[in-house]
């Protein structure tokens, strides 16, 4: 059994993103870890406990909503928290829609692609803070709503969620990225495991391909922590290395919840919940 935790140490003005890195180390200290693989509608995570047991499961866009889903499944959480979190996770018909402009757990390429499409076309993207997640809304160059969405994580899965709920933004970014292969779809065809836990105020990855780590590395949170152990395995192409390396600056979610950008946030905002009352 995996022990619930209490609502009192959660905080929902940190947002579903913070919860899920709280309940990560809540279970890390239990001696539980969370493992995912990338598949073509986005991330499969499952929580293992001490005894090498899977305890819960859940499938998103991206790593971090993937474990959150899995701790949900899981019991962790108290139910009135857990249900206001599920109404913002990504829906089957969205994970799909998504998928088919990239797929494999990437967003941040297509992402770029959308923006610069809406912008092409003289219209604009809106991003805000809304209740605990995060809304994308596309307008055309009258002004006028072509498309919305919320999810609870980062601007970058809004804008994919976003786009591929229009047909002809959806057709239009498949087409621009028709015939690559992203670092999820290695992951994918080669079976790379990503094994994350929270440990010392720090998110830890090791990436396993047949039974030996091939990457590792830290980070101050899933998607960072994670990245960083992609380009410790010799993954990516060099620009998107190269990129990434500046990742925790340029997070999206601390921009759009905090509204500034410091290399070192990420830590205090995860140190600051483990001392919350």
């Amino acid at each position: 059994m995996v022990d619930k935790v209490s609502s009192s140490i959660l905080d929902l003005t940190e947002g579903a993103c913070g919860i899920c890195h709280r309940i990560l180390e809540e279970i890390s200290d239990q001696g539980m870890r969370a493992e995912s693989r990338e598949c073509f509608e986005g991330v499969d995570a499952w929580l293992v406990d001490a005894s090498g047991g899977t305890v819960g499961v859940g499938r998103d866009i991206t790593w971090a909503p993937a474990i959150l889903r899995a701790e949900i499944d899981a019991g962790i959480l108290p139910e009135d928290i857990a249900f206001e979190l599920e109404d913002i996770l990504t829906d089957k018909a969205d994970l799909r829609r998504v998928a088919k402009m990239s797929g494999y757990g990437r967003v941040v390429t297509s992402a770029g692609l959308i923006i610069s499409l809406i912008w092409e076309n003289g219209g604009y993207v809106e991003v805000k803070r809304d209740g605990i997640g995060v809304r994308a809304i596309f307008y055309d160059e009258n002004g006028d709503e072509i498309s919305n969405s919320v999810t609870g994580f980062c601007p970058v899965c809004a804008i994919n969620i976003s786009a591929g709920r229009v047909p002809s933004i959806r057709r239009r970014i498949a087409e621009k990225l028709k015939g690559s292969k992203n670092t999820g779809q290695i992951k994918y065809e080669r079976d790379i495991l990503n094994v994350i836990r929270w440990k010392n105020r720090r998110i830890y990855t090791d990436l396993i391909e047949d039974n030996k780590i091939i990457g590792r590395n830290w980070g101050c949170c899933i998607a960072y922590s994670t990245v960083r152990a992609e380009i410790a395995a010799g993954l990516g192409s060099r620009k998107w290395n190269r990129i990434f390396k500046h990742y925790c600056d340029q997070c999206p979610l601390k921009h759009c919840w905090i509204g500034k950008a410091m290399g070192a946030l990420g830590n205090k905002v995860l140190h600051r919940m483990k001392t919350l009352m």
